[in-house]
């Protein structure tokens, strides 16, 4: 068992196309060439085939290097904005981050959301300027968009030995030399041979030198009061400086490498382990016992075991793996673990170390390594699983995401069972995901973070389970409602030999604020209505409220109130009783001035300054309103609302708007009547799909004062 010193857990994390992949894929051929990619493609990591189709990460690979006797778990972490809350679930587990940025594009809204992710969870970081090897690559550029955009201070530990084409190495500000790479520099893939400093990069390289220093030298004050006193920090108390720094995110150290031709690996791999924490700078881990009291327990290998579960995959042969930190204790085969959502035990057949799609077992693993577990009985992402003998813990680090979208399934009514069940595995997959059954439109919603992410859901419903579904727009949960008040009798009269059928009411209808729902008061005086009937007539109304005059959508928001009626001694029932109540609120609605309601969401947009102009004129456009703008680090929040129906289609669209910098969340926020000429085409939408040639008489606006 590995001591936690020895091990370094990192989320690789960057915009799409940045490198991430490639860069985690060139730290495998020069650590471990036996499992790497032999071409230096990122086929080892990236196997699936919606990744291979779109050329970039859609979900967490795991993988391990060693470099200088200290073991690496990598977390290569998905940069498209649909999946960053992949990306957060693997921060969750790691005590560093290495953060990549294009010498070429440079920091992009990825960038800013990876960073403002790990911010929150206070991650320390490291920062690589990749792609140096590329046309316009500039690493001085890269450097003051991370300050200008991230806020943040970047301090170069590195100097690139020329761009482009010329790129061949780096300067070692640390140690002021110089690293030439080579195919085979060192014997391996990524390494260097070491040389003085190239003469013209001198002045440059002591500029940055300097700069370094200072940053160090001002985190200790006895180093900074001897800095200025012309004393300079050795080179060991140089690379603890860095790694306090780091610890303490008082600045952001960035190196510089191009990881297709591997120049910079090797540097790479040792800053790691240099600079980012093991996972021994957790003292202890905090969690709630069954109670909801927050409890904590030493992060360390001789307390009880305490795993979080952060990522599932399922295989239809192998079956279910799930990737789990172990935070305290140790587990082998054997373990017996409880998981403190359910308070089932599980137990441990075996203990892998993952290699993207490949595993590896280990005979025992303990406190500050990632393993994977196979074949868990009921283990969701986000699980607390704890030692059986001692009590439960439930760590709180990972969150429900934000789920901004959500597209109906229609599914072939005999292919519904299979569906379900490769539904429910694919969330077990992706927590990204939700599926739900929306009671008003009878619509099954699969619900995820972006169009792309639903898309890739879909993907792969058909390659791993062999289950065809297709995606529509969800049909608005539209109600109807009255806007004037009607009086109404129901008669209802049945004699066919024997004993008939009577049951006689009327009622008055008002309507009701927004949100009231159906309400029904009893005003009979007098015994007209047997009190045993009452309940009947109301039973009656609600009935005939599930679908309304114009386009038969629930009728919600007004009151009911009985007033008078008949009844036979003989002859009335419970169901005359509530036929004739449905009866009386139809015949009331012709002249209560039905309307349409439609669902509002509430809006919080954000965007770059520079797109706020385009990106109101385009809610407005949708119908919608503008309560209020506030200014962020990241742009301008506006808060707004705007009908669901407009909205079906905002996610790709406001990406396509804001070229992938805006995002949004939307929430529920109540009904609003839908405008007269909007609500003749929902109307007639509505007519077509139940097969009717025409709206019926009762249609919005008609009688409407």
């Amino acid at each position: 068992m590995l001591d936690p010193k020895t091990i370094r857990n990192v989320a690789i994390i960057a915009h799409d196309g940045a490198g991430k992949t490639a860069l985690t894929e060139a730290l495998l051929r020069h650590e471990a060439p036996t499992r790497a990619s032999k071409d230096g493609s990122t086929s080892h990591l990236d196997v699936d085939p919606e990744e291979t189709k779109r050329n970039f990460t859609v979900a967490t690979h795991i993988t391990f290097a060693e470099h200088e006797g200290v073991l690496v778990n990598l977390l290569d972490a998905p940069g498209f904005s649909d999946f960053l809350s992949d990306a957060d679930r693997s921060m969750a587990v790691c005590e560093g981050g290495l953060l990549l940025v294009s010498a070429v594009s440079g920091v992009k809204h990825q960038t800013e959301a990876h960073w403002d992710m790990a911010t929150e969870r206070s991650l320390p970081l490291l920062a690589c300027v990749n792609k140096l090897d590329k046309e316009r690559a500039s690493f001085l550029r890269a450097l003051d968009d991370i300050e200008k955009t991230l806020k943040a201070k970047p301090v170069a530990l590195q100097l690139p030995v020329g761009l482009a084409e010329s790129f061949g190495g780096v300067v070692d500000l640390v140690k002021m030399r110089a690293h030439f790479y080579a195919p085979k520099g060192n014997g391996k893939f990524g390494g260097y041979v070491e040389e003085e400093i190239p003469e013209q990069l001198m002045a440059e390289a002591k500029r940055l030198r300097t700069r370094l220093v200072e940053a160090v030298a001002e985190t200790d004050d006895l180093m900074l009061e001897k800095y200025l006193d012309g004393a300079e920090p050795t080179e060991a108390q140089l690379i603890e400086g860095i790694a306090q720094g780091v610890l303490g995110r008082r600045f952001l150290p960035v190196l510089a490498c191009a990881a297709r031709p591997g120049i910079g690996v090797d540097d790479v791999a040792a800053a790691i382990v240099r600079y980012l924490p093991p996972p021994t700078v957790r003292r202890e881990i905090k969690g709630k016992d069954h109670k909801g009291n927050e409890v904590a327990r030493p992060a360390m290998r001789d307390a009880p075991a305490t795993l979080l579960a952060f990522r599932n995959t399922v295989d239809h042969f192998v079956g279910r793996l799930t990737a789990c930190r172990i935070f305290s204790g140790a587990v082998k085969p054997g373990s017996v673990l409880t998981n403190a959502r359910t308070g089932n035990s599980e137990t441990l057949q075996h203990v892998y170390r993952i290699d993207g799609n490949h595993t590896t077992e280990v005979a025992e693993a303990g406190a500050g390594d990632i393993v994977g577990l196979m074949k868990l009985k009921d283990v969701r992402v986000g699980d607390t699983l704890c030692q059986t003998d001692s009590p439960s813990i439930k760590l709180d680090l990972i969150q429900p995401p934000k789920r901004v979208i959500a597209y109906a399934l229609k599914i072939d009514r005999e292919h519904e069972e299979k569906v379900g069940v490769a539904l429910h595995r694919l969330l077990e997959e992706d927590p990204s995901l939700e599926m739900v059954r929306d009671p008003e439109t009878n619509e099954t919603l699969l619900k995820g973070m972006g169009q792309v992410h639903i898309e890739v859901a879909v993907e792969k419903l058909k390659r791993k389970f062999e289950v065809d579904v297709h995606l529509e727009l969800p049909h608005p949960a539209y109600h109807e409602t009255i806007t004037g008040k009607a009086k109404a009798q129901g008669k209802y009269k049945r004699q066919s030999g024997g004993r008939g059928q009577y049951g006689d009411c009327h009622i008055e209808l008002e309507p009701l604020p927004r949100g009231s729902g159906v309400e029904f008061e009893d005003g009979i005086v007098g015994g007209v209505i047997p009190r045993n009937f009452i309940p009947s007539v109301e039973h009656g109304i609600r009935d005939a409220a599930k679908q309304g005059p114009l386009g038969g959508f629930p009728l919600v928001d007004f009151r009911a109130r009985l007033v008078d009626g008949s009844f036979h001694t003989v002859d009335s029932s419970d169901m005359a009783f509530r036929i004739a109540g449905s009866m009386a609120l139809k015949n009331a609605l012709a002249s209560a001035k039905p309307v349409l309601l439609e669902p509002m969401m509430r809006l919080e947009v954000v965007v770059p300054d520079e797109m706020l102009g385009e990106v109101i004129a385009d809610l407005t456009s949708r119908r919608g309103k503008i309560f209020g703008m506030e200014p962020t680090s990241k742009g301008t929040l506006i808060h707004a609302q705007a009908p669901h129906a407009e909205l079906r289609m905002y996610a790709p669209e406001l990406r396509s708007l804001t070229k992938g910098l805006g995002y949004f969340t939307m929430e529920m926020m109540g009904y609003e009547e839908v405008p007269s000429h909007e609500s003749q085409k929902v109307l007639q939408l509505r007519a077509a799909e139940l097969g009717k040639e025409e709206i019926k008489p009762n249609q919005p606006g008609k009688g409407r004062a």
